[in-house]
């Protein structure tokens, strides 16, 4: 009983600052440090503005929604995240998976499409926080690197078509890829000249911006500049779309006035764009903890960027996920806190409250050419091309994902990527690695023949070795492997020694089939041993009888004690062959 207690007492957090490690830290920190943080977060917040006010057009919400949708969920990260430099907000991807999955659900209404956006945040909050308390941090890992590069670079080329409309002064609709791209060359003659040298005015400062002068914020110039020529040009009179009149001032916090029947429908896509988020978050937290010299904690970043969006949503406003960029300039400015983050919040409150008339005379375009270079920055081709040095499948994979988002779109996108995950784990899992075992003169131990050249076998003896666990899903492959081994040899094997160092774990399902391949071999005449058994494996092996009906002697501390014991048993092998 004792032991149980102290175990519940180690699940249960007994602090505060368990809950709120960001608070906690924040309580900590030199009060010398604030001024540089503070400083920092004046730069976060430059950046963050232009970025947020993108992404919401992105998300087909007012350029409002993202500066509200910044503000409380950095004061919510602050407290709740054990990260000191993430910065949260609005993002790309989540972005356009708000479009795809809130569209269909609103038929045409504005007004409902808002509502809807601000409950598929409350939504992804809800999940994210149900994720943290069942203690799933280890769903960080779910998505394999080359199925989410693959994902990513298809996001972001979805990002780009959605964006042209606006930079080209054409009315598109659609949010699709496909039809995007089509639609786009389709109304190639109705391009608008002025927006269309406008958007590649600024989208090349943008980039150049990016690639000689990285410091300097890029999208708060681009926003900058277009504000002043369109206010000296009269743009909106030149027919350049503009921003317009904007509903500024603080969110109104409430609960968003989804329907019940609404939720069934939203939680599916909340799910997948919570593990997108989480799974970016997460790295991107873990990037620069490694950096710093800290530690982060993957099921408080569940709860953290759960209580994020579950501010968003009170705010009205939109899932939001973590930005790479916005804080990779955190940390390379020097912030070592979610004193940064603050700051931030505090200045795109104050712009919301009462700068919003000045944001009126933005171009539409430069909203396009802000998300466009941040989308631009997601695109990978060379980490695809990379992977092929790995494995030409872990391209394969990439480029799957790629193409599944871009066929499918970004929510449709986001299951084919899961389903490829998934799909490599039970192949993996159903066909691991094995080896056949040889010997080499010049190298001590026993290596797969097929990677060393020149390890040699020992007649009527095949050393096997199966490099996972062994449960029901493989345990097919682990016997027909073993008899097609046995069949397959040019002298008649007389035994067969199991290698069992990489077998962590095994079911009842394997131990009826181990019995069945045992009482197999032994009516050919073959002897069924093992070797390195770990201490659990031996324990379930003595507690089912297994061992006792096999023999301890078939048993055996090391490879090579297997093998000595094999010369014994057949004197004709005691001479020549491996391990002499």
């Amino acid at each position: 009983m004792p032991d149980a207690m102290s175990r519940v007492r180690r699940l249960v957090p007994t602090s505060w600052r368990s809950y709120l490690p960001g608070a906690a830290q924040l309580r900590a920190q030199a009060p010398t440090s604030w001024k540089k943080d503070a400083t920092v977060g004046a730069t976060v917040a430059a950046v963050a503005v232009p970025a947020a006010m993108g992404m919401a057009e992105l998300a087909g919400v007012p350029p409002v929604y993202g500066l509200w949708s910044t503000m409380l969920p950095l004061v919510a990260y602050a407290l709740f995240g054990s990260s000191r430099q993430l910065v949260v907000g609005p993002e790309g991807t989540l972005s356009a998976l708000t479009a795809t999955a809130v569209a269909p659900l609103a038929a045409g209404s504005g007004d409902r499409y808002l509502v809807l956006v601000a409950g598929l945040a409350m939504v992804m909050g809800a999940v994210l926080l149900a994720a943290s308390a069942l203690r799933l941090g280890f769903m960080a890992d779910f998505l394999s690197k080359p199925v989410l590069l693959g994902y990513l670079n298809g996001v972001s080329l979805i990002i780009i078509s959605t964006q042209l409309g606006k930079l080209l002064g054409l009315s598109v609709k659609s949010t699709e890829f496909l039809p995007t791209v089509w639609k786009v060359i389709q109304s190639l003659g109705s391009v608008h000249f002025p927006t269309l040298l406008l958007s590649v005015g600024l989208l090349a400062s943008a980039l150049l911006m990016q690639r000689f002068t990285p410091k300097v914020p890029g999208s708060l110039v681009v926003v900058v500049v277009a504000i002043l020529a369109s206010v000296a040009f009269d743009f909106e009179g030149r027919g350049i779309a503009v921003v317009g009149d904007l509903d500024g001032g603080l969110p109104k916090l409430g609960l968003p006035g989804v329907r019940l029947a609404d939720l069934p429908d939203l939680v599916l896509p909340a799910a997948g764009m919570a593990l997108v988020a989480f799974a970016d978050g997460n790295a991107i937290a873990r990037t620069f903890a490694t950096k710093n010299g800290y530690e982060v904690s993957a099921n408080q970043e569940l709860a953290a960027l759960g209580a994020a969006n579950l501010t968003s949503g009170l705010s009205g406003t939109m899932p939001i996920g973590s930005s790479g960029s916005r804080t990779a300039l955190s940390d390379s400015a020097g912030g070592r806190s979610q004193v940064v983050g603050l700051v931030a919040a505090v200045i795109v409150g104050v712009i919301a409250a009462v700068a919003t008339p000045l944001i009126a005379p933005l171009p539409k375009a430069a909203l396009g050419v802000v998300v466009v270079a941040a989308a631009l920055k997601l695109i990978d081709v060379g980490g695809i091309l990379r992977l092929r040095r790995i494995r030409d499948a872990e391209a394969g994979l990439a480029v799957c994902a790629l193409i599944g988002v871009l066929a499918l779109g970004v929510l449709n996108g986001l299951l084919v990527a899961v389903a490829l995950s998934i799909g490599v784990f039970v192949y993996r899992t159903v066909r691991p690695h094995d080896a056949l075992l040889g010997h080499l003169d010049d190298i001590d131990g026993y290596r797969d023949i097929e990677e060393n050249e020149g390890a040699q076998t020992l007649p009527g003896l095949v050393v096997y070795r199966f490099d996972a666990a062994l449960y029901f899903p493989n345990v097919p492959f682990f016997t027909e492997r073993l008899k097609t081994l046995v069949a397959g040899q040019e002298t008649p094997v007389r035994w067969v020694l199991v290698n069992a160092e990489a077998v962590t774990y095994i079911d009842s399902t394997a131990v009826d089939a181990l019995r069945e391949l045992r009482d197999d071999l032994d009516a050919q005449g073959v002897v069924l041993a093992f070797a390195r058994c770990k201490a659990s494996l031996r324990r379930v092996f003595e507690d089912t009888g297994f061992t006792a009906e096999t023999g301890e002697r078939h048993f055996y501390p090391t490879v090579r004690a297997g093998v000595a014991a094999y010369r014994e048993a057949t004197p004709s092998r005691r001479r020549g062959g491996f391990g002499q």
